[in-house]
């Protein structure tokens, strides 16, 4: 038994020395590789408040992608329009969001983009300009369009595929009209934000929430369609969403690197199993000695 909590303290000795920690006085600097991860969302301060008949605000103005000042009424007369904020450069659940939506519309048979329906993108870090919308959008289309060389699908898809960014005043509005409730650090840029997309009626009127980062088909199909017949849908009421979470090397003063928070998980299990052990062995020895 000596020798067994021998070896655990060794153990705990050498996890916490394998453990690096960042001094106040290392200088600040821009961290080569942003790392986010797709969790769950409840619990961190991210969510969807879904309000279901409400309309958003078609008087904000933003910019396209081409920097023009338009205002969001623009893309609501006739057609409904799936709603979709993300952030341009965010390399997590945002280009998983994007991407399934790509490969949901590219399947529909005969409802194309721009001529049954708009896509709206907007962007929700307000640091983000027109012409990181211009670049995203040009991506985007040609994975749409793919070898097609039809040329009418193609001037429909651009006509009818809008990536926007705005200033945060009015990015905050939209996103409040639709309950899209994000967390932004102006000390470090994090954003944390849920996953879903909004459908709303040719009028503006929020039609139906896909609380996710994956989009059936049918159902995407099926909504779009409602919309498009001023209908309100159900409330999206999967058990739980998921969210879009930044994990940074360096965060603070003491912060540590996901590597070293995974040692750290170990060492702090070590701690537990040798307490529970040392616990053990007391009442053992007591019972051996008839005390108990």
């Amino acid at each position: 038994m000596k020798r067994l909590a021998s070896a655990l303290v060794l153990s705990l000795i050498f996890g916490v020395g394998s453990t690096q920690y960042y001094p106040k006085t290392q200088p600040e600097a821009q961290v080569p590789a942003e790392v986010r991860i797709a969790m769950r969302g409840d619990g961190i301060g991210v969510r969807v408040d879904q309000k279901l008949n409400d309309f958003v605000p078609l008087d904000a103005k933003f910019q396209d992608e081409k920097g023009k000042t338009i205002e969001l009424r623009k893309y609501f007369h006739e057609k409904p329009v799936i709603l979709l904020p993300i952030f341009y450069k965010c390399p997590g659940i945002c280009e998983a969001e994007l991407y399934n939506l790509v490969d949901s519309v590219k399947g529909f048979k005969k409802d194309f983009v721009g001529r049954e329906f708009d896509i709206v993108v907007f962007s929700i870090d307000p640091r983000e300009k027109f012409d990181l919308a211009a670049l995203k959008k040009d991506t985007v289309i040609g994975s749409y369009m793919g070898a097609t060389t039809d040329r009418v699908k193609r001037v429909q898809a651009e006509s009818g595929w809008h990536f926007l960014t705005g200033d945060k005043a009015t990015i905050d509005r939209l996103c409040d009209a639709i309950g899209f409730k994000y967390t932004f650090d102006p000390r470090n840029g994090s954003i944390v934000h849920p996953a879903g997309i909004m459908i709303l009626t040719p009028a503006g009127k929020i039609s139906r929430y896909l609380v996710t980062n994956e989009f059936p088909q049918r159902v995407l199909l099926d909504s779009i369609r409602d919309a498009d017949k001023d209908i309100v849908g159900v409330k999206d009421d999967r058990p739980f969403f998921m969210a879009c979470v930044q994990i940074d090397p360096m965060t603070g003063q003491k912060s540590m690197n996901v590597l070293n928070t995974l040692k750290t998980m170990g060492v702090l299990t070590i701690i537990s199993i040798l307490v529970s052990i040392l616990v053990w062995n007391r009442k053992y020895r007591a019972t051996s000695r008839g005390i108990e």
